[in-house]
């Protein structure tokens, strides 16, 4: 597949080495300095993904396994123990590790199970909600390796519909979260894309209340045009400075320019 033969190109540089792990380019460095994908594909099907238009696609096909996935995932970690890498793994960018195919593959716990055994830290991101759950007693046995993370998007169900309309609502994701932070596990947010200001301060708010996230991290779409005024931005910005004052959080850098006062 060419998206296959893209990413073996884009980690080309870290050395013929590293078979499945790789070092994500752009935007997505922002949140990780190596990531892996153990399935292909996502049947969430969130309508601002930019897996269909990178593997140019003309639609989100059907998920599958990537079947030598963990053995290569064990190489990588070997060599990345013998180089004294220590960087965080993040599962995943392009796929979701908790969607319904894992419920019978359970890549993800074995992968998970791989990363302890070699002393990798590392991030599961999903969409999963309530199936994200049943690997907390894994993460929660190496705290200080292993952080769990969700994105929040929408909270109308008309907006939660239209952008994510197979993915686990947001009560469950935050579900999800609050069990995880009972359970120990350090805890993110994926505060993106921003769909419309208004929702993502009432999921910051909401959460911030539960006291069940200890790192946000914010940023806008990525290849769409933004359904709200830009303007708005500066409103949303300091808003969420306000509210989170007492909590990690991190802007984005295509959230930079709104970072100061908006010019008269």
């Amino acid at each position: 597949m060419q998206y296959d033969q893209e990413l073996r190109q884009k980690r080309s540089h870290m050395g013929a080495q590293m078979r499945i792990v790789y070092e994500p380019r752009g935007r997505a460095l922002e949140y990780s300095p190596l990531a892996v994908s153990l399935y292909r594909w996502c049947p969430f099907k969130c309508t601002y993904c930019f897996v269909p238009a990178m593997s140019k696609a003309t639609e989100h096909l059907e998920p599958y396994t990537r079947k030598s996935a963990l053995s290569l995932l064990e190489k990588d970690c070997e060599e990345l123990q013998r180089t004294r890498d220590t960087r965080e793994i993040l599962m995943s960018f392009t796929t979701d590790p908790y969607q319904p195919l894992n419920d019978t593959e359970q890549f993800t716990r074995q992968a998970i199970k791989i990363l302890i055994k070699y002393n990798r830290p590392f991030s599961v991101l999903t969409k999963g909600g309530h199936r994200s759950m049943q690997d907390f007693d894994l993460i929660a046995s190496r705290p200080d390796l292993g952080k769990y993370a969700t994105t929040l998007t929408c909270i109308n169900l008309a907006t939660e519909a239209q952008w994510e309309p197979y993915a686990a609502s947001y009560k469950e994701r935050i579900d999800a979260l609050v069990e995880a932070h009972k359970r120990g596990i350090k805890t993110w947010v994926s505060m993106e894309p921003i769909i419309d200001p208004e929702q993502s301060l009432s999921l910051i708010s909401i959460t911030h209340a539960l006291g069940c996230v200890d790192l946000y991290r914010i940023g806008l779409l990525n290849h769409e045009t933004l359904p709200f005024p830009r303007v708005a931005l500066y409103d949303f910005v300091k808003k969420v400075k306000h509210i989170l004052e007492d909590t990690d959080h991190v802007f984005k850098k295509d959230l930079y320019p709104y970072l100061q006062e908006k010019q008269q």
